[in-house]
């Protein structure tokens, strides 16, 4: 049986250090098979300039920090960071990437998404765990965002396979009409009550119909909610504040939304993508 293999990719700064050493506690416990990669631009990359050479000096630096990561799992690579890193995970056919923010100046503490982790979460089609604080890969809580599409029934079995130990709080957002936009079509604020209170129970009652479907196992604590929400990232910590979570679990398709994007940056929490 294939053991759960993680890639991490680092750039050697001070914030991929701390997500490879959290990334080693996690793996260990897990019993799974760590690998590291980093990636050399190209446009950087002189001829003059042996890779191999590079990979050697690169694993020295590595292995003065991280000891137990074998020469065989380290990759050192040439080309465009968010093409080698999901080629690098294919051929090891990972089940996650895990990774920061990519920067020499940003630290997980003031988190701020580079353009390579953009790039990585666009291209890659493997899970992504993007660490925002500096933690153990432990988590209690997870909120996991739902259109109860059958990508989203996909990514909620992934996580509940992976933190089977974990409280798991399903979230479908909905949008409420305005009653200043109802009234405009002679809507009466009696009525606009009513009918908001039977979008609300619709949703509650169709996002409780999914989680059945999934066919979870029962042991599991996995609970549903359907939550009214302007559909902004800029106000969701606010909408979904009641809820405690440490993971925030983020469906994808083929293409990453902005809307994903935004939520991503402006969570509180560490997010996990999943195509």
């Amino acid at each position: 049986m294939k053991k759960f293999t993680v890639l991490v990719a680092i750039d050697f700064s001070k914030s991929s250090y701390v997500v490879l050493e959290k990334a080693l506690g996690f793996t260990n416990l897990m019993k799974a098979d760590l690998h590291v990669v980093h990636v050399i631009e190209g446009s950087f990359f002189s001829k003059k300039v042996d890779l191999e050479s590079a990979k050697e000096s690169g694993f020295l630096k590595l292995s003065e920090k991280f000891s137990s990561i074998k020469k065989d799992n380290y990759h050192c690579v040439s080309g465009k960071v968010k093409v080698e890193v999901a080629n690098t995970a294919n051929i090891l056919c990972a089940d996650m990437i895990i990774m920061g923010n990519s920067g020499e100046t940003n630290f997980l503490d003031t988190f701020i998404m580079g353009s390579h982790t953009k790039e990585i979460i666009k291209y890659a089609q493997t899970p992504i765990l993007v660490m925002k604080k500096e933690h153990d890969i432990k988590y209690n809580n997870i909120l996991i965002l739902t259109d109860m599409s059958k990508e989203s029934a996909h990514a909620i079995k992934y996580t509940a396979e992976l933190f089977a130990n974990s409280s798991i709080t399903l979230v479908n957002l909905f949008y409420m009409p305005l009653g200043s936009t109802m009234s405009l079509y002679g809507m009466d604020p009696k009525s606009l009550a009513v009918y908001q209170q039977e979008i609300q129970d619709e949703s509650q009652k169709e996002l409780e119909l999914f989680l059945k479907s999934l066919s979870l196992a029962k042991e599991m604590n996995v609970t549903a909610r359907s939550i009214k929400s302007s559909l902004s990232a800029k106000t969701f910590n606010q909408e979904v504040k009641e809820i405690k979570h440490d993971l925030l679990v983020i469906h994808a398709t083929q293409n990453v939304s902005f809307f994903a994007f935004d939520i991503l940056e402006q969570s509180l929490a560490d997010v996990m993508v999943v195509k």
